[in-house]
């Protein structure tokens, strides 16, 4: 293998590191489980969380950065590792977000939760379940986006130091000139 298909595909072995392909699973198989959660919590009273609508695009972001972040696993491309790149850094900041929503939410349950008593409370309990669990699922994504966007900087950084290939083109025009002979004659 000549250097600058060594160097080209540099950017591609560094992304494999990262395991694009199992963690991407792990996004597609996340989003979609945030979608039936968030279809769940519309019944239990979140409320920050529901609002924002967060656990349905939210979900579909990590379900395309991990579709993404699959095909630039299989596809030694640039490009698809830039693209997955910015997914991740976007589902990154998703995720965040949605940290934050749940946790309002809960906090804002267990407030409510110590105020009432009976069947209501019992409801509150499984609202509570149920945020815990996207609670998690949250942070699991945050920390599998900014991983996968290490591993694509690393790549793209690689990419960037490998040198261009140049093509040099010699010009050896012959002139109509005429030129003295290379021998003397005598």
């Amino acid at each position: 293998m000549n250097t600058s298909m060594h160097s080209s595909l540099l950017f591609h072995q560094t992304f494999l590191k990262g395991k694009p392909k199992a963690l991407g699973i792990v996004l597609i198989v996340s989003g979609i489980l945030e979608i039936v959660l968030g279809i769940v919590s519309i019944y239990t009273g979140a409320l920050y969380s529901l609002f924002s609508g967060i656990d349905f695009w939210g979900a579909v972001a990590y379900i395309i950065a991990g579709a993404l972040t699959m095909v630039a696993g299989t596809n030694p491309n640039i490009c698809m590792i830039r693209g997955s790149l910015a997914m991740n850094i976007i589902t990154a900041i998703f995720s965040f977000i949605a940290f934050i929503l749940v946790c309002a939410d809960l906090a804002l349950l267990n407030a409510v939760n110590n105020y009432y008593s009976g069947t209501f409370k019992e409801n509150i309990a499984g609202a509570i379940a149920v945020l815990a669990i996207l609670l998690i699922l949250n942070l699991l994504l945050f920390c599998v986006s900014i991983s996968l966007s290490v591993f694509g900087c690393q790549a793209v950084g690689h990419e960037s130091n490998t040198p261009a290939q140049v093509f040099v083109v010699q010009n050896t025009v012959v002139s109509g000139m005429h030129q003295p002979p290379a021998y003397p004659i005598s």
